[in-house]
């Protein structure tokens, strides 16, 4: 019997070893290199103007997270840098940042940027907008009326997994915490949740079909859709969205919003520091 319990002793070290390589190799590194933009004050974010990332995404300008404080240590807006970018399927950071040569801060061109003058408050009415959905059917955002809406937006072609895909994510843990809570608001069509591409040349109704399918979506609780880029920079930035094309891709911040059955706004939530449990309270408070 002691044989026996070594052997099995031995197998379960070998299973915990199997399950430790499998987690490290869901981790895949990228080297990256480019100039700093910002630092946030927490220090928790690097703003960077990075190189093409060969494999993984061409070269743009956005914010990281950082894990660990002590990689910003020396870091200034302006530095040219290196380092290694660590990404898994549900999030990415900046693991290791070098100078490579001091430089001077640079204001951030933020005439690419739209405006968000327009930005809405909650109990104001929401805007109406005219979408094709990804089987190709027009519709007007007002035809929901009467319906909680929970939108975002997106872009399909997204590769880092804090950004378009993390709010995709969201999502689909939203209406799970729905669907225990309050399914019949589900069944009675009560809620819909409704994801917004700012990409409609590439993102067509077959393209966010295949893209909503990839998230396992129920169509009829979760539609995807799209609208001519300026209608799209109109209606985005009254909830502060604003994005641009630079060097080939699309630079964004994120916005999503919770709005009434009576078409006024519940709540907006920007950028990824939320969960969906928040949002599932929002949802809750704006459909009673």
């Amino acid at each position: 019997m002691k044989r026996a319990h070594g052997v099995m002793g031995i197998a379960f070290v070998l299973v915990l070893g199997l399950v430790g390589c499998r987690e490290r190799a869901s981790e895949r590194t990228y080297a990256i290199k480019g100039r700093v933009v910002a630092v946030a004050a927490n220090q928790q974010s690097v703003t960077l103007a990075h190189e093409a990332i060969p494999g993984y995404m061409p070269a743009m300008t956005m914010p990281f997270p950082i894990k660990d404080p002590r990689v910003l240590e020396g870091i200034e807006p302006g530095d040219e840098v290196e380092g290694e970018l660590v990404v898994t399927e549900e999030e990415g950071w900046i693991a290791r940042l070098r100078v490579v040569r001091k430089g001077e801060p640079q204001p951030w061109d933020r005439s690419k940027a739209l405006p968000i003058e327009y930005l809405l408050n909650p109990d104001d009415d929401v805007p109406d907008i005219t979408l094709v959905d990804q089987e190709g059917r027009t519709f007007r955002l007002s035809d929901w009326r009467g319906r909680t809406i929970v939108l975002t937006f997106i872009f399909t072609r997204c590769p880092f997994p804090n950004f378009c895909p993390l709010m995709s994510r969201r999502f689909v843990e939203a209406q799970e915490i729905l669907r225990k809570r309050r399914a019949e608001w589900l069944e009675q069509d009560r809620v819909r949740f409704l994801t917004l591409s700012f990409d409609p040349e590439y993102d067509t109704p077959a393209v966010l079909k295949a893209y909503g399918e990839r998230w396992n979506a129920d169509f009829r609780h979760w539609t995807f859709a799209t609208s001519p880029v300026v209608e799209m920079a109109r209606f985005g930035a009254h909830f502060g969205l604003s994005f641009w094309t630079e060097g080939g891709t699309i630079n964004h911040n994120l916005a999503t919003a919770v709005i009434r059955p009576s078409g006024k706004l519940q709540k907006v939530f920007r950028g990824n520091e939320w969960t969906a449990l928040d949002l599932v309270q929002e949802i809750e408070a704006a459909t009673r």
